[in-house]
């Protein structure tokens, strides 16, 4: 989905899913509309009743279990308005990706 500056990415996992996400470069708001999830963060398991809306920081990654059908929607501020060119201008494919482009910014990246 599309709005201005906006872009939503939104999918609908099937009940007793592993689902793997891509590293984020940016934190970003996701959003559980439907379903029930359970997702590994950095505080352990959480499991997750839509309606549930969460921040993400930047660097993170998600796995996750569906326990029931599920939609999963993540938000990005962006311009960009051809899918490829947004996931590679937002995420990586592994957390040494993510090391690297911290690197290249010469920043720190957040633990």
């Amino acid at each position: 989905y599309f709005a201005k500056n906006s872009y939503a990415r939104e999918i609908v996992i099937p009940k007793d899913t592993i689902v793997l996400g891509k590293v984020h470069k940016f934190s970003h708001i996701n959003i559980c509309s439907k379903g029930e999830i359970s997702v590994l963060t950095s505080n352990g398991v959480v499991r997750i009743q839509a309606p549930y809306t969460v921040v993400s920081p930047e660097g993170s990654q998600k796995i996750a279990y569906t326990h029931e059908e599920t939609v999963w929607t993540t938000f990005h501020t962006t311009e960009l308005t051809d899918v490829n060119d947004i996931e590679r201008f937002f995420v990586v494919e592994n957390y040494t990706e993510y090391l690297e482009y911290c690197k290249q910014l010469e920043a720190p990246c957040p633990s």
